[in-house]
């Protein structure tokens, strides 16, 4: 059994043993999970302190005085954890009420079709914010049944794709139909905690094996999770390639970005895949997880005409620096080159474009983001593969596509990572672009 297989297991036991101790046994679990948080946040701003002077990241400093604070106050408020974790569940809930309801408001706006979905989901996560909130210095044991029947599920689901994933004939059913990530609070960062560990193992001279082939069919869509050990590299970008063009979702227009970059105009980019991939790694600074999907005729066709419908419903939009050059070609391109859409033109010369209107018009870190643009497109090719339900992440989707590589009967057929820590995962420079429209 390989490493990955073995760490599964042992998270799978500790989460099914976790959940039926919080069923069994709740107000004491209480107690217990109250000290493991304090105490996770306690060797986490210790690891923090030590990148800031050890390894001097001093990008970390804020990070590490704010996780240190609250450690602090856990340590010195134990005697109300009962009500301290109530609240923390309170405030949970209630990030997710404001996500879709940010979402419901721009769906209004945008006089998007998902208004009702997502207005829905905003009263359900408002209604428990409100609910556990007013019963927080009440009887605990309602919460803790909540945690006890997610946690037994989660590691009822992980034993269950390690088992199933070993027969072709029932994998694809069992595994995968009722198929849900982690909090989106441990999944957003899962990627960024694997390349740590992996960069750590080749600093230490040991061989990483991330490309693997589970068979001989041909890849004709591939599906990029972005990642960083750092800023906002750690919470990572998705994006999707095809016959050599990728394609991105994002907030890129700078002059109209609101609420510190969470909201802005969305826009759409495509761009020559080889050259988008060695711009991510060397100059952003950026790790691209990258898997292979073998699509039926049918399959790819469908994908063509998403494609050709999203061109038609988006227009041309250009960035600032673009703009200027076209009104003076000697201009003094490096002031510009602070924003990422200025430099991302400059070194690849990708073409945006804005949406006329409709549910992408607006970009919105919680609700439409990058992950669920191209999940969107997944999931309408492929039903098969995973559609999420709440706040998406790439995290979520490299935690599933790990997860589908695995299954003998799953379309993820080929893994691979680019990085510039590993020149050989990147592509010869060719001082080309050739960018496929639709």
């Amino acid at each position: 059994m390989k490493l990955l297989r073995k760490i599964e297991l042992l998270v799978a036991i500790v989460f099914f043993i976790a959940g039926f101790s919080c069923l069994l046994a709740p107000r004491f679990n209480a107690n217990i999970l109250f000290y493991v948080c304090a105490a996770i946040t306690t060797i986490s701003s210790l690891v923090l302190w030590y990148q800031v002077f050890v390894k001097k990241r001093g990008i970390t400093l804020f990070e590490a005085i704010l996780i240190s604070l609250f450690s602090l106050f856990l340590w010195l408020h134990h005697s109300i954890g009962y009500e301290l974790v109530i609240l923390i569940f309170s405030i949970y809930m209630g990030i997710n009420a404001i996500g879709f309801g940010v979402q419901a408001i721009l769906d209004f706006n945008d006089r998007s079709k998902t208004l009702w979905y997502d207005l829905l989901w905003t009263l359900i996560y408002m209604g428990l914010a409100i609910a556990s909130y007013l019963q927080r210095s009440q009887d605990l044991d309602l919460i803790q049944y909540f945690v006890g029947f997610y946690l037994a599920m989660q590691g009822c689901q992980m034993i269950l794709e390690l088992f199933f994933f070993s027969k072709p004939q029932t994998s694809r059913f069992y595994s995968f139909r009722f198929w849900s990530a982690l909090p989106v609070a441990i999944v957003s960062i899962l990627p960024s905690i694997v390349l740590e560990k992996m960069l750590s193992f080749k600093a230490n001279k040991h061989p990483i094996d991330f490309n693997e082939i589970k068979n001989d069919q041909k890849v004709n869509l591939r599906v990029f999770i972005h990642t960083g050990l750092s800023g906002d590299h750690r919470f990572g970008h998705m994006t999707l390639a095809h016959n050599g063009t990728m394609y991105s979702y994002g907030n890129y227009d700078k002059a109209e970005e609101k609420l510190f970059r969470t909201l802005g105009p969305g826009i759409f980019f495509s761009v020559n895949a080889d050259e988008y991939i060695n711009n991510c790694c060397i100059y952003e600074e950026s790790t691209l997880f990258e898997y292979g999907l073998h699509l039926s005729p049918e399959q790819e066709e469908k994908l063509c005409k998403i494609l050709q419908h999203v061109f038609a419903s988006s227009y041309p939009w250009d960035c600032p620096l673009e703009v200027d050059l076209k009104k003076d070609p000697s201009l003094k391109v490096e002031p510009y080159l602070e924003d990422y859409s200025n430099r991302l033109w400059y070194r690849t010369h990708c073409h945006y474009r804005k949406f006329y209107g409709g549910e992408w018009k607006t970009y919105w870190i919680l609700g439409t983001n990058c992950s669920l643009f191209a999940t969107r497109i997944l999931h309408s090719i492929d039903p098969a593969i995973h559609k999420s339900h709440g706040i998406v992440t790439p995290g979520e989707f490299w935690e599933y596509f790990e997860e589908a590589f695995q299954d003998p009967a799953s379309n993820v057929i080929h893994k691979t990572w680019h990085s510039a820590n590993e020149p050989s995962t990147l592509y010869p420079l060719q001082g080309k672009n050739s960018i496929q429209t639709i």
